[in-house]
């Protein structure tokens, strides 16, 4: 009997791997194509030649993000050298729209950007890069929120969620490349946080964080306040005693680690030259607050949010304290301080500006949320939310 099982047990897993990947890769050009549509996806060539050139159009904070820029000007030199020698693209194929009732700007554009010598294989790789992004993130969310919720389904249906939310969260924005990369890189500190990995992963990952994006900062206090018990500690109280603080070792880590990330942000800005950050609606700071919240642009940025990510927030806010312990951590921490400083420096109807959270935390929550009250209906015992 075990001779026949064993053998048909591999093939279904097997089968439901390929689905999932399947799914994945079709979830992955969704957002993609949002992208190009109805945002300005074919912004993104225009803006990495002036990265590349050393002439970015908001030069701070867009010149010191290098990470994504030159993986893909390596990715270029590869598809140049191996599949463009096979079959060089921009000789086979001539893009154009024809339309009887007509084009509009944007096409237009669009059509003539993809005549520029260049361009076209510069598309493939954004397109291609893009895409892996897309997909690696589906596949460490599903791998992380199984340490939250058992149910695979529900975890499925929650990544469908996220795919949708990538794709409304095109406002204002051309591919982002670093956007997604920085997620990458949170998913995969959480991931060393709650496997217990082995942390010294993080300075890989905090170097390349560091030249990617500035959101990098808060990945080493990520894994500090993970390692912080807040069990016996009551704010009620103030009981700041109670409070279980990390062993040596974990200080001396997230000593080095900011180290090599505030190293790393000063050295770029020193190599490309200091300039401040240049102005976008508003300056940064109070203007930018006052304008993210008691504006026309307000209005538009509360419209993007629920757009992006419905009402979840709220219900973490209406269900807070039955959370998983971690969960509710990383929320005190991180939630406050990203959507703060995201307000008080950027327009905040770039919704794609506020997955990090979004993915880290309130989607596990409310999955986790769903899960925990069939449970209870069932076997009528709550889950524990120490986890």
């Amino acid at each position: 009997m075990s001779t026949l099982t064993i053998p048909s047990l591999q093939k279904n897993h097997k089968i439901n791997r390929w689905f999932l990947c399947f799914c994945f890769a079709l979830l992955s050009v969704y957002p993609i194509y949002r992208s190009f549509y109805y945002s300005n996806g074919k912004l993104t060539y225009e803006r990495h030649r002036a990265i590349m050139e050393k002439r970015s159009e908001y030069y701070n904070p867009w010149q010191y993000r290098v990470l994504c820029p030159y993986a893909i000007e390596g990715m270029l030199y590869v598809y140049n050298h191996t599949i463009d020698k096979i079959y060089p693209v921009e000789e086979h194929l001539h893009f154009s729209i024809e339309s009887t009732s007509g084009t509009n700007p944007e096409t237009d554009q669009f059509v003539e950007l993809m005549q520029t010598k260049g361009a076209m294989k510069y598309m493939i790789v954004f397109i291609f890069f893009r895409f892996i992004e897309h997909f690696f993130i589906f596949f460490l969310v599903w791998r992380f929120w199984q340490y939250f919720i058992s149910n695979k389904w529900l975890i499925f249906f929650g990544i469908n969620f996220l795919a949708l939310a990538f794709g409304n969260a095109v406002t204002a924005a051309d591919l982002a490349f670093n956007t997604y990369m920085d997620i990458i890189f949170y998913l995969l500190t959480a991931h060393i946080i709650v496997f217990k990995r082995n942390p010294y992963w993080l300075i890989p990952i905090t170097i390349l964080a560091a030249f990617n994006r500035e959101t990098g900062l808060l990945i080493p206090a990520l894994y500090f306040i993970s390692k912080t018990d807040f069990t016996r500690f009551s704010f009620s109280k103030f009981n700041i005693k109670e409070i279980g603080f990390p062993k040596l070792p974990d200080w001396l880590l997230t000593g080095v680690l900011y180290v090599i990330f505030l190293s790393i942000f000063v050295w770029l800005r020193s190599h490309f030259g200091y300039r401040p950050q240049q102005v976008w609606k508003a300056p940064a700071g109070l203007p930018m607050l006052k304008l993210n919240l008691f504006s026309a642009v307000a209005v538009k940025a509360y419209m993007e949010l629920i757009g992006t990510f419905a009402v979840i927030p709220f219900i973490i806010l209406y269900k807070f304290k039955s959370f998983p312990h971690l969960l509710k951590k990383w929320f005190i921490f991180l939630v406050p301080v990203w959507f703060a400083v995201h307000y008080v420096s950027v327009v905040a109807y770039q919704t794609r500006l506020f997955m990090v959270p979004i993915i880290l935390i309130f989607l596990p929550m409310i999955l986790w949320l769903v899960e925990n009250h069939y449970s209870r209906r069932n076997n009528d015992q709550p889950i524990s939310t120490n986890a």
